[in-house]
């Protein structure tokens, strides 16, 4: 199955499912209008608010998935030492360390961030 089609099965089964939940909300909203409970009113706007939030998190993970797709297209674009994603860590080289061995600087900068002096640099 290609993406496009994986990705149209996942769009359809989002709208059901937000129709559904705004069906229920109107549900709920009638029949608070015909009984006057103060609950069902609370039900109708509980659904909706679910409705919202499904299309807002679906929206996020489809902007997360087109930076994703965008930075793993251009790996050229950016310099070999620079991190893949902005504020992460630098990978640390060095020489090859045996079974257990630890550089003395990345025991040394644990050591502070377990008492919090905070830092990455000793």
């Amino acid at each position: 199955m290609t993406r496009r089609v994986r990705a149209g099965l996942a769009a359809l089964a989002v709208v059901a499912v937000v129709a559904v939940m705004v069906r229920l909300s109107l549900w709920q909203w009638d029949r608070a209008r015909t009984t006057g409970r103060l609950l069902n009113y609370t039900y109708a706007v509980e659904w909706l608010l679910f409705a919202v939030l499904t299309v807002v998190g679906v929206a996020r993970l489809v902007l997360e998935d087109r930076r994703r797709r965008s930075a793993d297209l251009a790996p050229e674009a950016r310099s070999p030492a620079a991190p893949a994603v902005r504020g992460a860590p630098v990978p640390m080289i060095g020489p090859p360390l045996r079974p257990g061995e630890e550089l003395q600087e990345i025991t040394w900068v644990r050591l502070r961030r377990r008492l919090g002096l905070g830092g990455d640099r000793p």
